[in-house]
């Protein structure tokens, strides 16, 4: 799970290094507690970018509260989510935000064609 993980006070060119290295267009940001605070996307950076932020702008300031996660690992919920939004990276949490599991294009990939 570690290579989709990155911590709040990263910059966002270590984010892109991260995720360039998963493959996945997203990671999950972690706390210094290890609790799971965001999500940040390509499209995120690329937002921030645009609006006149630099590579070495920490990522702390760009994660919005209101992202998705799942309290289990439900394939069938995830796949839901995952057609119906067109993400790439879902985090499992406890009801402490503790970090799980990651679900990713591969395991759908995966639970479809087990169907």
């Amino acid at each position: 799970m570690d290579k989709y993980c990155i911590r709040q006070d990263y910059t966002i060119k270590e984010a892109i290094e991260k995720i360039d290295g998963s493959k996945d267009r997203a990671a999950v940001v972690l706390s210094t507690d290890d609790k799971v605070i965001g999500v940040i996307s390509q499209g995120d950076i690329i937002r921030a970018l645009m609006s006149g932020k630099n590579l070495y702008t920490r990522v702390d300031g760009m994660i919005r509260p209101d992202f998705l996660y799942l309290d289990s690992r439900d394939m069938a919920r995830a796949y839901t989510l995952f057609r119906k939004l067109k993400i790439t990276l879902l985090p499992v949490v406890d009801n402490e935000f503790q970090l799980r599991d990651i679900i990713n294009m591969d395991d759908i990939y995966s639970y479809m064609e087990g169907k």
